[in-house]
C-alpha cells in the first residue's frame, strides 16, 4: 500500500471512529433522558477506550423506549437484531461522588453485552446468548464445553474476589459513604451471572469510580479485569487468572494492554 492509499484509509478510519463517538452521543442522551455523557477530551485512556467498544456496537442493537422504571436492559433475540429497552424518565443516578451506576456507565454496561455478544465463539444455545467467553465446539451439551465453561466461571468469581479484597485497603473507598457496600454489591451481581457480567460490570465501574475520582486499588483491579478479557477478546483462549495489583494509585494503562501478561428506600430498579 502506497504512501497516500495509507494517507486515504488512515482519513477514512478516522472519519468513521468519529462518526461512531457522534451516534454514541446521541443515543447515550437519548437512553439517559438527555444526560450528557463525560467529555471524551478529559477522559482517561481506560474510559476512552470502554466508550469506543460502545461506540463501535451502538449501530447493531434496536433500542425502545418503556416505561419500566428500569434504566436499560439489553434483551437478546436469536432470530434478529437485539434489543436495548429503556425508561428514558429514570431518575436515580447518582449525584457527583457518590456511589451508583452513572448514566453513561449505565450504556457502556449495555453495549458492552451487545460487544459479548458478536466478539465471543461458542455454540449458538440460548444459554450462551451473550456469555462474555469463548467456549470449545458446536454443541453445547458437549462434556469438555461444560468444564471450560465451569472452570471460567470459576476464575471469574475468583478475580472478582480480589476486587473485594482491594475494597478493604482502599482508602478512598473505606473512607467515602456507601461506597463499600456498592462495591460489594456489584461483586455480587458478577459472581452470580459470571458468564454475562465479568465485562460489562467492569466497564460501567471503571466509569463509575473515574467519575467519582477513586483511583486506588479497587479501580487498578477491576481494570486488570477489563484489560485480561481485551486480551482474551483477541487472542481467545480461557479466562485468565487477574492477581492482586499491588499499585496503591492508578497506573492510568490502556484498557486494552494486557497488563497482567498472562422504588425508594433501596437500590433502584436496574439492568438484568
Amino acid at each position: 500500500m502506497g504512501s497516500k492509499d495509507k494517507k486515504n484509509k488512515k482519513d477514512k478510519d478516522g472519519q468513521s471512529i468519529k462518526m461512531q463517538r457522534l451516534k454514541y452521543d446521541q443515543r447515550q442522551r437519548e437512553v439517559s433522558g438527555g444526560r450528557a455523557p463525560s467529555d471524551p477530551s478529559s477522559s482517561d485512556s481506560e474510559t476512552a477506550q470502554i466508550r469506543d467498544t460502545a461506540a463501535q456496537n451502538v449501530d447493531r442493537p434496536q433500542f425502545q423506549a418503556q416505561d419500566d422504571g428500569q434504566s436499560a436492559q439489553w434483551v437478546p433475540n436469536q432470530s434478529g437484531p437485539n434489543t436495548v429497552t429503556y425508561d428514558p424518565t429514570y431518575s436515580y443516578y447518582p449525584q457527583s461522588g457518590t456511589p451508583g451506576y452513572t448514566a453513561q456507565a449505565t450504556f457502556d454496561h449495555e453495549m458492552h453485552h451487545e460487544d459479548a455478544n458478536n466478539v465471543y465463539q461458542h455454540p449458538v444455545d440460548r444459554d450462551l446468548y451473550g456469555a462474555n467467553f469463548h467456549l470449545p465446539g458446536t454443541d453445547a451439551d458437549a462434556p469438555e464445553l461444560r468444564a471450560s465453561y465451569a472452570r471460567q466461571a470459576d476464575t471469574i468469581s475468583a478475580n472478582w474476589d480480589e476486587v473485594r479484597s482491594a475494597s478493604t485497603r482502599d482508602t478512598g473507598i473505606q473512607n467515602t459513604p456507601g461506597w463499600a457496600d456498592y462495591v460489594d454489591r456489584r461483586v455480587e451481581y458478577v459472581q452470580a451471572t459470571p458468564h454475562q457480567h465479568n465485562e460489562s460490570v467492569a466497564a460501567e465501574m471503571i466509569g463509575t469510580l473515574n467519575s467519582a475520582g477513586l483511583q486506588g486499588p479497587v479501580n487498578n483491579q477491576v481494570r486488570a479485569i477489563y484489560n485480561e478479557a481485551s486480551h482474551r477478546r483477541v487472542a481467545g483462549g480461557e479466562v485468565a487468572r487477574v492477581p492482586p495489583v499491588e499499585s496503591a494509585t492508578s497506573t492510568r494503562t490502556s484498557a486494552y494492554t494486557n497488563v497482567e501478561a498472562k422504588g425508594k428506600g433501596k437500590e433502584p430498579a436496574r439492568r438484568k
